[in-house]
């Protein structure tokens, strides 16, 4: 079985060391496939919820979020309620660990048919959240291109450039994660020529100088070469 990875923020450090001891223990379970790291790719992010203002992006970093909060504060599904207890953070993770590697990855839809991911510039995506280590699988041009993918919406084609990945490579690790339920798709609106509707200013011309034999006259007589 595959280890998934676990990853702490912004938790207090005596509760983090509290937390490695656990899985530390734990790891002679062989139904317990968790390691604590330090750095994602994250399967799950257990997260202050009291130190923690907006959970949008941190919820980018992983599959699952799991809140630490005090008893009865929080009303999420996956919530670890202070006092850390070794019994309860173990029956979470593997529930969460159960599930996640029930996450199949690509396969044909009824009729052979699959899902196709565009490969142009019609159609941009972007991560809602951070796959599953499962999905990545160590792969580091597929953890590349997820790293772009969670900061910005982009095509296949920009992705591909920016990832220095294949098409082919780019467009089936798309696919995964469409159907993995962790990419939005963001089609591009064309809007028909006949609708289209161009304001172009208007160009303006500098008014015309006009100047009068007298000007040019005053002029040469105060050089002195007017000649009467």
């Amino acid at each position: 079985m595959l280890p998934l990875r676990l990853g702490v923020h912004r938790v207090p450090a005596i509760e983090r060391v509290v937390i490695q001891t656990i899985v530390r223990l734990s790891a002679h379970d062989t139904d317990f496939a968790w390691l604590l790291v330090d750095a994602p790719p994250y399967d799950a992010l257990l997260v202050d919820e009291t130190t923690v203002g907006g959970m949008d992006d941190i919820s980018r970093l992983a599959r699952v979020i799991i809140r630490l909060t005090r008893a009865g504060a929080s009303e999420y599904p996956d919530v670890l309620e202070r006092p850390i207890r070794a019994e309860k953070l173990q029956q979470l993770l593997k529930r969460i660990g159960d599930n996640l590697h029930g996450e199949r990855l690509p396969h044909s839809g009824a009729g052979g048919e699959e899902m196709k991911i565009e490969v142009s510039d019609s159609v941009r995506f972007m991560l809602r959240r951070w796959p599953s280590a499962l999905l990545l699988g160590n792969d580091p041009g597929k953890v590349r291109m997820a790293s772009l993918l969670v900061r910005r919406e982009l095509n296949a084609i920009e992705l591909a450039e920016l990832s220095e990945q294949s098409l082919s490579q780019c467009a089936t690790f798309l696919h995964a994660l469409r159907q993995a339920g962790v990419l939005e798709l963001y089609p591009e609106v064309i809007v028909p020529r006949g609708q289209r509707h161009i304001d172009l200013p208007t160009q303006t011309r500098s008014p015309a100088i006009h100047l009068g034999r007298g000007f040019f006259k005053s002029i040469r007589r105060r050089l002195g070469l007017f000649s009467a």
